[in-house]
């Protein structure tokens, strides 16, 4: 052992404090690289070994879909195929590392779509004295540390060859203004927060899906890539993007926007910590935004509902993470597990959800995380003072808007009229009602139907 004199943080004092030799901490680094990389080398020489399993049971899924007689009667021959790899490919590795789903995971991100532009971005973290769960996280922030991010914004084939700014915008024949002509302050856009379970995926794996909404909605969209589990457990997670919608909406800060021209979307894991964020702010009298979108949310990490199970069948989540070793992601994002039911990592056990935004959630009919969803729903919808629309897709899967299917498209489009019409005209109605009482809600869900026929999933 050598000692290493640093200095201190108090002004005009040094302490010494002792550090492992650098030789040491190098030879200890590579010993854990090389152990997971055999880990991981194994387990995809494992899934080669399995390979012939996998496409007897596509097969089998698929001959039962040519006999008519699908998992699902709304399926056709590409849910059936698309389902029957995922769930093959679930079932063989639900033993599998956290290092494996990553790597497996990242392919995604081949997929990005050609008129799909990025621009990375980088969200400074600074302390900004934010209290509760969060407070101790804030104090040790010092200004250096920053947080990855990309705009994804969705333009023509002909601007992404040839570059450059046009009169208007091209895409797929139709004629819309460019999204980056309004003037920063006044522009309209959506933050994203990817779903992953907390311990995986990313803002690049996601590009499909938020070059679809940036298109629908004519909105930029900044897909943020908070900290994920177990590297950095909760809060961690919650503080990033809290930090995020903060610099958004910082006067002093590169953007400024004004934070009713914000809305929060995620999917899954990400759709639940849009809502734990929503709470966070809410209960500590923080800006909210314009409204919040949630593909899927996972508002329940004690798996405690029963869809968890019934609809594995047709579902790709595991029946009951809780288990799951290696990737229960209830353990791997929390520090102490007594933390499960605290609203902030589970909402759906929150006390009240009166004064939020405007929510509109979709979800899929079949999907492993059906009941949770309908629960919180309920519980949204009992409020005084917040409005929840919640769209269910016959026979869908857990976010199903990313997969090439047909309902997926519905989907998209109609989470762009919430975006453009739906979310702005609950806005505008509170601000002309006591959105205290009960009938004022009722009237909301009247004119909205006038607005937008209900469709049939």
């Amino acid at each position: 052992m050598t000692a290493i004199v640093a200095t201190c943080t108090v002004q005009g004092c040094c302490i010494a404090h002792e550090h492992k030799d650098l030789n040491e901490l190098k030879k200890e680094a590579a010993l854990v690289i090389t152990s997971a990389t055999a880990t991981v080398i194994n387990e995809l020489c494992q899934n080669v070994y399995q390979l012939p399993n996998s496409l007897l049971r596509l097969s089998t899924d698929v001959w039962k879909h040519i006999k008519r007689e699908p998992k699902k009667p709304t399926w056709n021959i590409q849910t059936t195929v698309v389902m029957g790899f995922l769930q093959a490919f679930r079932d063989q590795n639900l033993t599998n590392s956290l290092e494996f789903w990553r790597l497996v995971l990242i392919a995604p991100t081949f997929l990005t779509p050609i008129t799909c532009r990025i621009v990375p971005e980088s969200i400074p973290i600074i302390r900004r004295d934010l209290p509760g769960i969060v407070k101790k996280l804030d104090d040790q922030e010092n200004g250096l540390r920053t947080l990855d991010a990309e705009w994804v914004s969705a333009i023509s084939a002909w601007e992404k060859i040839y570059g450059g700014h046009t009169q208007s915008n091209i895409i797929f024949g139709k004629k819309a203004p460019l999204l980056l002509d309004v003037a920063p302050s006044c522009e309209k856009i959506i933050m994203y927060l990817h779903g992953g379970a907390y311990c995986s995926m990313s803002a690049q794996t996601h590009r499909t899906l938020t070059h679809k909404i940036s298109k629908s909605t004519k909105r930029r969209v900044l897909a943020v890539n908070y900290r994920l589990a177990p590297e950095t457990r909760f809060p961690g997670a919650l503080y990033d993007v809290v930090q995020t919608f903060l610099h958004l909406i910082d006067s002093n800060g590169k953007h400024h926007y004004d934070p009713k021209n914000i809305i929060i979307m995620g999917d899954s894991a990400g759709g639940g910590l849009c809502l734990s964020m929503l709470l966070y702010l809410r209960d500590h009298q923080l800006p909210l935004p314009e409204g919040s979108i949630l593909i899927s949310p996972w508002v329940d990490l004690t798996f405690s509902y029963p869809s968890w199970k019934e609809a594995s069948l047709y579902d790709y989540l595991p029946a009951d993470p809780n288990e799951l070793k290696a990737m229960n992601p209830a353990l791997l994002y929390l520090e102490n597990i007594d933390m499960v039911r605290h609203p902030y990592v589970s909402p759906v056990f929150a006390d009240n959800f009166d004064h939020l935004p405007p929510i509109m959630i979709q979800s899929g009919g079949c999907e492993c995380l059906r009941d949770e969803i309908a629960d919180i729903t309920s519980k949204i919808q009992s409020s005084k003072t917040s409005v929840v629309h919640h769209e269910i897709y016959e026979d869908m899967v857990h976010v199903f808007q990313a997969f090439p299917f047909v309902k997926s498209a519905e989907a998209i489009d109609s989470i762009g009229w919430w975006a453009k019409i739906g979310i702005p005209f609950i806005n505008q109605w509170q601000t002309k009602q006591k959105v205290h009482e009960q009938c004022g809600v009722d009237c909301q869900e009247t004119e909205l139907r006038k607005l937008r026929p209900v469709s049939q999933h």
